[in-house]
C-alpha cells in the first residue's frame, strides 16, 4: 500500500474504534469510553489533514495536523489515567498542544522544517511513553492486556523518537523527501497495529478487571471487605491440601453483646464496629493469615505457621487491638470487645476443617461462658 492508502487505513480503523469506545461508554456509564472516543476522533482528523496536505495553506500543513495529533494523544493520555482511577482535569491534557504551539512557532516561522519536525516528534513521544506509564504503574495485576498496551504505546514512542533522529540527521532533505519516506511507510504500518492492537486491549483489560471485580463481589464481604464464609472454607480447603505438614491455628470470634449495640446505638454504628473490627484483623495478623467474616458478628481466621505459643499471643493481641477501638455513638464513644475460641492443628492432628471448626466454637463458647472479653484454646485430638 502506498502513504496515502495507509492513511486512509488508520483513519478508517480510528474511526470504528471511537465508536467502538463511544457504544461501550453509554453501556457501562464510565467516563473514559469516551475520553478515548473523542480521542479517535481527534486523530482521526489529523490524518485527515496530513492526506489533504497538498490542499492546506502553507501556514498550516504541518502545524494543523500534528497540533491535532499531540492533542489526540494527549487525550489518550487522559484516558489511561481515568482508566486507572487518577485525577485527570481536562486543562492538564491541553498543556501539550500549548507546548507544542509555543515550540514550534519559531521553527515554523524560520522555514526550519526539520526543527519543527524534531520539536513535533519529541512532544508526541513524550505523550506516548506517558501513556505507556500510566498502564505500567497498575503492572502489578499481571494482566496480559496491560503488557499489550504498554508495547503498543511503547512502539509508538520508538517510531516518533525515530522520526526526531530522521529530522536531525537528513535536514532539509527530511522534508523534500516525505512523500517517497519509506521510514513514513513504515511508521503508518505501525500506527495501524497499534491503534488496532491499543483498542482491543484497552476493551479486554476493561473486561478482565470487571471479571476480577465480580469475582471479589462474590468471594468477600460487602461491609468488611474481608473473604466471606463460601470463600474462606475453599481458601482454607485449599491450604490445608497445598502443606499437609504445616501447622497452623484455627479462631472464631464473636463481638460480644453485638445485639446490644445495635439497639443501643442503631445499625449504623453497629456496621462502622463491624468494619473497624475488620480493619484491625488486618493489621493485627500476617498477610499469609486467611481472614473471614463468619456470618453476622462472628469472624473466623486461619493463622499458618505458628506454634501453640504464637497462635494464643497473636489472637489475644487481636482482642486487645479490638478492644482498644473508639466508635463514635451520639452518646460518646463506645469500645467493642471480642470473644474468641483457638484451636491448634499439626501433622500430628486432625485437620479436617469441620472438626476444627466445631473445636474452636467449643472454645468460643467457654470464652463467653467465662465472662467474654477473652481467649479459649481448646485442644485438637491426634489425626
Amino acid at each position: 500500500m502506498n502513504n496515502f492508502t495507509l492513511f486512509a487505513a488508520n483513519a478508517i480503523v480510528v474511526l470504528v474504534m471511537a465508536s467502538v469506545f463511544f457504544i461501550a461508554g453509554r453501556a457501562r456509564r464510565e467516563p473514559y469510553w469516551d475520553t478515548w472516543g473523542v480521542a479517535n476522533l481527534v486523530i482521526c482528523l489529523a490524518l485527515l489533514c496530513y492526506m489533504a496536505g497538498a490542499h492546506l495553506p502553507d501556514a498550516l500543513r504541518g502545524a494543523l495536523p500534528n497540533g491535532l495529533l499531540v492533542l489526540g494523544i494527549s487525550l489518550r493520555w487522559r484516558a489511561a489515567r481515568q482508566f486507572e482511577n487518577r485525577h485527570a482535569p481536562l486543562a492538564l491534557f491541553f498543556l501539550p498542544l500549548a507546548l507544542f504551539l509555543v515550540l514550534s512557532a519559531a521553527p515554523l516561522a524560520a522555514g526550519s522544517y526539520p526543527a519543527f519536525h524534531m520539536v513535533t516528534n519529541v512532544i508526541q513521544t513524550a505523550i506516548a511513553l506517558a501513556c505507556a506509564y500510566e498502564f505500567w504503574r497498575d503492572n502489578d495485576d499481571k494482566s496480559l492486556s496491560r503488557k499489550g498496551l504498554i508495547l503498543a504505546y511503547g512502539i509508538l514512542a520508538a517510531t516518533f523518537i525515530i522520526r526526531f533522529a530522521q529530522a536531525l540527521l537528513v535536514g532539509d532533505g527530511f522534508v523534500r523527501q516525505m512523500s517517497l519516506d519509506t521510514i513514513l511507510t513504515i511508521q503508518l504500518y505501525v500506527a495501524l497495529f497499534h491503534f488496532l492492537a491499543s483498542s482491543a486491549f484497552a476493551l479486554t483489560l476493561a473486561y478482565e478487571r470487571d471479571a476480577q471485580k465480580l469475582h471479589h463481589l462474590a468471594s468477600h464481604d460487602g461491609l468488611t471487605g474481608l473473604l466471606n464464609r463460601r470463600a474462606f472454607e475453599a481458601e482454607a480447603r485449599s491450604f490445608l491440601e497445598r502443606n499437609p505438614e504445616q501447622p497452623f491455628a484455627l479462631a472464631i470470634f464473636d463481638l460480644d453483646h453485638f445485639k446490644q449495640i445495635n439497639d443501643q446505638h442503631g445499625h449504623a454504628t453497629g456496621d462502622r464496629t463491624l468494619e473497624a473490627c475488620a480493619e484491625a484483623f488486618r493489621e493485627t495478623f500476617e498477610q499469609s493469615a486467611i481472614i473471614a467474616r463468619w456470618g453476622g458478628e462472628e469472624f473466623v481466621a486461619l493463622l499458618p505457621d505458628l506454634s501453640p505459643v504464637e497462635a494464643a499471643l497473636a489472637v489475644d493481641r487481636l482482642r486487645a487491638n479490638v478492644a482498644a477501638i473508639a466508635v463514635p455513638t451520639q452518646n460518646g464513644v463506645m469500645h467493642p470487645s471480642l470473644s474468641a475460641g483457638l484451636c491448634y492443628s499439626n501433622a500430628k492432628r486432625t485437620r479436617d476443617l469441620e472438626t476444627l471448626l466445631s473445636v474452636a466454637d467449643s472454645g468460643l463458647y467457654a470464652a463467653k461462658k467465662r465472662g467474654r472479653n477473652r481467649v479459649e484454646q481448646v485442644a485438637v485430638t491426634a489425626a
